[in-house]
């Protein structure tokens, strides 16, 4: 890495940092934040007594938050990719992955059981891609995506239906 390379990621890592600090306090959320830099990603740990609060109903609340950051943060660079930014609270990220592998592992017991087709709700491009690699794990079985826009849902298929379609 280039002594400017890694000048330009402290750099956003601190204005990312700042952003999301004042977007806080406006909220009237009192919070620390840890900042992680990882060759891949730059992960913001919002540090506070009701993390409840910073990651609301479905993770909506640090989805935007992510989103506004990375916005604000990246606004000057058009065209220039940087680290992703990640937010986090209280584990939340690493806690919505293990609900999605324990839900494609469930759902993945049923189709083969029952050897069915099964349909689960719409989710984000992200969390069907979680599902989609762990329904790769499991053998007899393959997934695919079906609708559009917020109607997009998996449907995890027994490979002998998926042979006759």
């Amino acid at each position: 890495m280039t002594e400017t390379t890694t000048t330009d990621t402290t750099d956003v890592a601190e204005r990312a940092c700042d952003f999301l600090q004042g977007v806080l306090e406006r909220m009237g959320i009192q919070a620390d934040i840890d900042v992680n830099e990882a060759d891949d990603k730059i992960v913001l740990e919002i540090q506070t007594a009701d993390p409840e609060m910073v990651i609301g109903r479905k993770g909506q609340v640090v989805d935007a938050l992510q989103h506004l950051v990375s916005k604000v943060v990246y606004r000057e660079r058009a065209g220039e990719k940087g680290k992703p930014i990640v937010v986090d609270s209280g584990g939340y990220r690493e806690k919505h992955v293990q609900r999605l592998q324990s839900l494609a592992q469930r759902m993945g017991e049923k189709a083969l059981a029952t050897q069915t087709i099964v349909e689960l709700s719409p989710m984000s491009a992200h969390d069907r891609r979680i599902v989609h690699m762990a329904i790769a794990e499991i053998p007899g079985l393959s997934s695919r995506s079906e609708g559009e826009g917020d109607d997009r849902h998996i449907l995890v298929v027994p490979e002998a239906l998926a042979a006759k379609q």
